[in-house]
């Protein structure tokens, strides 16, 4: 363990529960041996290539290949500001990005929100770098294990501040707020308006064009929504564990961690503690999408494919969803058509950049698509930001 880094006291979902690096940051109470641990909280196939063959004088068709690379982060943890190169971080669990070309980056472990400009250079947007709940002016205010954040486009960020049990939101001038939620250890499911409701460990955020925000809910297994008037409200899910489909309140999930919303209104789920991706339409029914539950990295149509901890998912503009799926170390891709791929990674945990499969990732947890079809990955337990890009030949 490195000197000085305080044990946790959640669990890892996708690390390893009697090493060094708790992981996926759960609350307490999921997994009961874990209580006496520690008292802060903690953070959180093939490849998709179509191959020509030539004929004669006929020209091959184009050869998709997915190239990966390490856009900042050295491997180690740290907090250093700076170039991109030498630019370090602790655990990142989510990442955005902007218009601009800038990424946003939700650094769990540092308990700050930092941003990477189009030059490459790394700063901090947000927090002191240790754990509270201050609201206040960039480096003034302060969060608790931040695990995710969605970017409006008005260049607002709104921050899933997992350990405070809260919703905060960042102003363009880097003034930070909460909007909805009461700061508390034990967290709750109160419905309401602003902080007068409660979350449990929410883990994931997204905004639909409306300004509505849709919050993975994750220790309370539900789906909450707050309106552009700050009332929150339960958008679907029992509470109760479990994997039934249906119209909101008589779905079940289980630990659902990462959420995005896409330009039709449908929200997509990783329902982490399932192995599942579900999908909410406009009127809030819920389908599973992909996944049979089980845990594996097998992949195909639908529930004939597998995963192993999902924990974030991205959509793009043709209706590609993009799943980090940590405990496989992998980054799967499903089409419009249901049919699951995997996009990068070899499964192994490790720093690798290359091409698809012979990229590796170490429990990625965060992801982000930008207009270009381009892939941003929170490669959480390497401590670096990765990107995938499509290049055709």
């Amino acid at each position: 363990m490195q000197s000085g880094r305080s044990i946790v006291r959640c669990v890892a979902q996708c690390g390893v529960l009697a090493g060094i690096r708790f992981h996926s940051f759960r609350r307490t109470g999921e997994f009961a041996a874990a209580a006496v641990i520690a008292f802060s909280l903690a953070a959180c196939g093939g490849g998709n290539s179509a191959v020509g063959v030539s004929s004669g004088g006929t020209a091959a068709p184009s050869v998709t290949v997915e190239q990966v690379s390490t856009v900042a982060g050295t491997g180690t943890w740290g907090a250093a500001n700076g170039p991109a190169a030498t630019a370090t971080f602790n655990d990142p669990c989510d990442v955005a990005v902007d218009a601009a070309g800038n990424i946003y980056v939700n650094d769990t472990g540092n308990h700050l929100i930092r941003k990477i400009d189009a030059s490459g250079n790394v700063t901090t947007v947000a927090g002191a770098g240790v754990a509270g709940n201050v609201d206040g002016n960039g480096v003034a205010a302060k969060f608790d294990f931040p695990n995710g954040f969605t970017l409006a486009s008005n260049g607002t960020l709104y921050v899933a501040d997992s350990g405070n049990n809260t919703i905060r939101k960042i102003d363009t001038s880097g003034n930070v707020t909460t909007i909805a939620g009461t700061a508390s250890v034990a967290g709750g499911s109160t419905n309401g308006h602003g902080t007068a409701a409660s979350f449990n460990f929410p883990t994931g955020i997204t905004v639909d064009a409306s300004g509505n925000l849709f919050v993975a809910d994750d220790g309370n297994n539900l789906i909450r929504k707050i309106d552009p008037s700050g009332n929150v409200t339960t958008f679907a899910g029992s509470g109760a564990q479990g994997s039934a489909n249906g119209a909101g309140a008589t779905a079940s999930f289980n630990a659902p961690h990462g959420i995005v919303v896409d330009a039709s209104g449908n929200l997509y789920i990783a329902d982490s503690g399932n192995n599942l991706i579900r999908k909410i339409d406009a009127n809030g029914n819920v389908t599973t999408i992909a996944g049979s539950g089980a845990q594996g990295a097998a992949n195909g149509q639908g529930a004939a494919a597998s995963f192993n901890k999902p924990e974030a998912i991205a959509v793009d503009a043709s209706g590609n969803v993009y799943v980090a799926d940590s405990g496989n170390n992998l980054i799967r891709k499903i089409d419009a058509a249901g049919n699951v791929t995997t996009l990068a990674g070899s499964g192994a945990q490790a720093l690798t950049n290359g091409q698809g499969t012979a990229a590796a990732f170490y429990n990625p947890e965060g992801l982000t698509v930008d207009a270009a079809g381009n892939v941003y990955v929170a490669d959480t337990l390497n401590n670096a930001i990765r990107k995938i890009v499509a290049t055709h030949s």
